[in-house]
């Protein structure tokens, strides 16, 4: 994404989440005890994120049923809101994906030499890499690009081992997309590709919005706005480390990564522009290896006619089904 200069103050309190855990700031809101009057603290049952009304009432139907913090049932997630209700949304959800799930997705990168340097498109369209991000990046296969007619051609062509190497990570991007999906409240066809990123110690990705350099949007893939970002943590970095985290500057939040859980925030405001309140970095592990996926959900369902008809009339190039860029 775009990195231009932006003006930073951080002279903000801090708000650690040792180990992806308890958030130690000011006492829940009002609009937090509405939601979930059972809970002992801003722990909410997230089914979506579109609408304080929309967690009311979903909260509130299933009060009769519900465990600890209005439980976990079915296909909503429990998630805990890190910031306060003047505050953009940020969610933390604890151990939402399993860890052998996620090694299977870094297992069929590193099978295929995926990890590569990080690369950018800037405001003007060109792909860079830079100083701005060091880490390693590798691309899931995206099921939108890859038809079973293509993979039908492979086989006729004689390469089915190739052919089933894709298939199997087709399934499990499929079904990690899947529970993305269920988790944020989208449909599946508004997550973009898959990426994992490998910060080795001392690598890191300076400030920077997830969303697309308005009103052009150039590093979209169909002219579509990021409207929200997971980050899921596919290792531990422990405290005593003293980097690795995920933080927020603007928001004096800090997350330490821990396997399994993520991180859920919205990149817009209300009027659909680029919340620059959520202005984030990952910071530099100092002695260990950190992973993470990032999952980005567009404003409207992705299609290949669409995609096409974006680059035919784009004065840039866009990049190739196997290139994905952030």
């Amino acid at each position: 994404m775009y990195l231009g200069s932006i003006a930073m103050s951080l002279n903000l309190p801090t708000r650690a989440v040792p180990g992806a855990a308890t958030v130690v700031f000011e006492p829940p809101s009002r609009w937090h005890s509405r939601v979930c009057q059972q809970t002992a603290g801003d722990v909410t049952l997230l089914a979506g994120t579109s609408a304080v009304w929309h967690h009311w009432r979903r909260c509130r139907k299933q009060r009769a049923t519900a465990t600890t913090a209005c439980g976990v049932i079915s296909d909503a997630a429990v998630m805990q809101r890190l910031t306060k209700e003047d505050e953009p949304e940020i969610h933390l959800g604890k151990g939402l994906f399993g860890a052998s799930q996620l090694q299977e997705l870094i297992s069929l990168c590193d099978a295929r030499h995926g990890f590569a340097a990080s690369v950018q498109r800037r405001k003007d369209g060109e792909v860079v890499v830079d100083q701005h991000r060091t880490s390693s990046s590798c691309p899931m296969l995206w099921p939108l690009m890859t038809p079973p007619d293509r993979l039908q051609m492979l086989r006729d062509a004689g390469n089915v081992a190739l052919a089933e190497q894709i298939e199997q990570e087709l399934r499990a991007v499929q079904a990690v997309q899947r529970r993305c999906a269920q988790v944020i409240g989208v449909e599946q066809e508004r997550i973009e590709p898959l990426q994992l990123v490998k910060y080795l110690p001392g690598q890191y990705y300076s400030p920077h919005m997830d969303t697309h350099e308005e009103p052009e949007r150039k590093s979209s893939y169909a002219g579509e706005q990021r409207t929200h970002t997971m980050l899921v943590f596919l290792s531990d970095v422990p405290e005593s480390d003293g980097g690795g985290h995920l933080h927020f500057p603007r928001l004096g939040l800090h997350i330490q990564p821990h396997l399994g859980d993520a991180v859920l925030w919205r990149n817009l405001t209300e009027d659909g522009q680029p919340d620059l309140r959520v202005l984030h970095e990952g910071v530099a592990p100092k002695s260990c290896e950190k992973l993470a996926m990032n999952v980005w959900v567009a404003d409207r369902p992705f299609s290949l006619s669409a995609i096409q008809a974006w680059q035919a009339s784009s004065s840039s190039a866009k990049p190739a089904a196997s290139q994905f860029l952030d």
